[in-house]
């Protein structure tokens, strides 16, 4: 207690009925709920305390996304009653006041059911409700003992002190799953017995028991710029999979998701976005719905749609080869050209360096075949960026 505190004081300020005191006078036996002594210690029943509303917060979203009637902003208050709905290719990450997060990918539609904070014991309680689609949380390990976080669907139960999870439902065809990658859950289906679900393992109302995920998928190429006009990945084959998910965001984190394709094989496209440095996540998902342990790259974004051409004309009695390419997305460029009659470029005929052109002139080229291509050469961010062109095929004269 502290100098000046009475039991009425307390009771205005965190009872959920001020005639509690008397229940609190009567435990601690205090004669003169007028006059406390102070530094002494109260014992308070949790069911006497007032609980009151807390919110979460958007940190990040991307595309459609409705919280309740509002069109999501950075930094828009999220509130219990909400309905959070994402769009096709929308997603948003929620921020909650112990920095515990939820991110909702697309296609989903959640309602927060209670965001509840207890005064002066400082425990919170926090449910979401899945009604479709998924969720993924990142929860703030709890200090107190009755603090509570759980995701719940029409069909199960997941419940969390700290740990790094995901929870999705599917109302076509009714089914729950649950995936952890850090940590435990506490999975209970209507009616059936609970389970504990450990990181890297997963289940589903439709499994007996917990089930290893797949294994974290291994990124080919992973030094590749991604400089085509569509982004390209693709991982080496997990055994067990039979669909692949993979995600792009611009945090490693994944809490600023931009993207994200499902492919029944190892490797996907998604669309073109600006230059710069991003991540990817990806992961396999096996024949119980279960979305595998997932790996994560970053990767450079640098568009160079470096196109090639060819054309022949003559002067006098000379045959010339005019050789042109194009590098719209560079700026201050340099070029390589090479030509070989080998379709591998080695042992080349020629190979010119440092062309600040786009166009490079051969004269009366002796019959035969011959292979070229050009390289790009960019200086930006501290960094050297090469592509080479598609190598093209030019006979001369007669061949066979």
């Amino acid at each position: 207690m502290n100098r000046n505190d009475t039991l009425y004081d307390l009771a205005q300020r965190y009872f959920a009925d001020r005639g509690g005191y008397v229940v609190v006078q009567k435990l601690n036996r205090v004669s003169n709920p007028r006059r406390m002594p102070v530094g002494k210690v109260l014992k308070i029943p949790r069911s006497l305390l007032r609980r009151e509303p807390i919110e979460a917060v958007v940190q990040n979203y991307k595309g459609s996304v409705l919280v309740g009637t509002r069109s999501a902003a950075i930094g828009l208050k999220v509130h219990e009653g909400d309905l959070v709905e994402t769009g096709d290719r929308s997603f948003v990450s929620l921020r909650l006041p112990d920095n515990t997060t939820v991110s909702l990918p697309s296609g989903t539609r959640v309602r927060v059911q209670m965001l509840r904070r207890t005064l002066l014991a400082e425990s919170v309680e926090r449910q979401f409700v899945i009604q479709k689609g998924q969720a993924a949380g990142i929860v703030t390990p709890m200090t107190d003992p009755q603090s509570t976080f759980q995701f719940l669907t029409p069909r199960a139960m997941t419940s969390v002190r700290g740990t790094q999870f995901r929870v999705s439902y599917e109302p076509g065809d009714e089914s729950s799953h649950v995936e952890v990658t850090e940590g435990k859950v506490a999975f209970r289906e209507d009616r059936e017995t609970e389970q504990f679900v450990e990181a890297g393992f997963g289940t589903s109302d439709q499994l007996p028991a917990p089930v290893p995920l797949l294994a974290a998928p291994d990124l080919v190429t992973p030094d590749k710029v991604q400089d085509e006009e569509r982004l390209a990945f693709a991982v080496k084959p997990l055994t067990g999979a039979i669909r692949y998910r993979f995600q792009l965001a611009r945090d490693a984190g994944f809490l600023d998701v931009i993207d994200e394709a499902f492919a029944d094989t190892p490797q996907a496209e998604l669309p073109s976005l600006p230059n710069g440095t991003y991540f990817v996540r990806m992961a396999g998902i096996d024949a119980n719905g279960l979305e595998g342990k997932p790996s994560v790259y970053s990767f450079e974004r640098r568009l160079n749609r470096l196109r090639t051409s060819l054309e022949q004309s003559r002067a006098g009695r000379y045959r010339q080869f005019l050789f042109r390419w194009q590098a719209p997305d560079l700026t201050g460029a340099h070029f390589r050209f090479q030509l070989s009659h080998n379709a591998d470029g080695s042992s080349p005929v020629v190979d010119q360096t440092g062309l600040a052109g786009s166009s490079f002139v051969i004269t009366d080229l002796p019959g035969g075949t011959y292979y070229w291509r050009v390289m790009s050469i960019e200086a930006a961010s501290g960094r050297i960026y090469t592509k080479w062109s598609p190598t093209s095929e030019l006979r001369v004269g007669n061949t066979k």
